[in-house]
């Protein structure tokens, strides 16, 4: 039989390992979303503040990602928020010493200062009666492209909305991005409009409505 303190220091190890395990899976993805999104605003902020942001979304409540794993490697992950306001919101105040130690040196970029702010302030535009809850990021590793993985994670991301109790998200895709707002037409999502997160590029606003799934 254990003592109390073996059994201390057995839970104690598994903390450690559990999270050794998922800082592993958050540099993993962190890097994934930085190759494979390279003309996304958030790539160019470095794999650090990526870091940052898929460390919160493993442990908030206003968001969250998911991976799918093969042959013992994760292949792809798709990232959801509840409340892209109030996802920003969390993260400053719990990464606020960090997210600017990472963001000052590139902030002294003009370019990069005003795609900050545009950003941010994304979320303070309700267009359309749009739905808060977004699906962020979705990414394949290259050799498993055309595999059926992508689908496999939006469906889990359809899971996770539901039994978060939400049945209206939104994507936001940049218009000249084709295979993609293709791939979101596939998977069922109706045109809303156009819209622009940074100024002089143009993007498409893809919804879904699962309240009819419900019965």
């Amino acid at each position: 039989m254990l003592s109390r303190r073996e059994d201390c220091r057995n839970t104690l190890k598994k903390n450690m390992s559990t999270k050794r395990l998922k800082n592993i899976e958050v540099e993993q993805i962190a890097n994934l979303h930085n190759k494979y999104i390279d003309t996304g605003f958030l790539s160019t902020l470095g794999i650090p503040f990526l870091k940052l942001i898929y460390q919160l979304m493993n442990n908030s409540n206003n968001a969250f990602y998911l991976i799918e794993v093969e042959d013992g490697k994760i292949v792809g992950f798709v990232s959801g928020v509840i409340s892209i306001r109030g996802f920003y919101k969390e993260f400053f105040k719990k990464n606020f010493i960090k997210g600017t130690v990472y963001l000052l040196p590139k902030l002294l970029k003009p370019v990069t200062m005003r795609k900050t702010l545009e950003t941010l302030f994304y979320p303070a535009k309700k267009e359309n009666d749009l739905p808060d809850a977004e699906l962020l990021s979705i990414v394949v590793e290259e050799n498993y492209q055309g595999k059926g993985v992508a689908r496999k994670l939006f469906i889990k991301l359809v899971d996770e909305f539901k039994t978060r109790g939400v049945f209206r998200f939104k994507v936001v895709v940049g218009s000249n991005l084709i295979a993609a707002c293709r791939f979101y037409e596939k998977m069922g999502g109706v045109y809303d409009s156009e819209t622009e997160v940074h100024k002089g590029e143009k993007s498409r606003v893809y919804k879904w409505d699962l309240m009819n799934e419900r019965s």
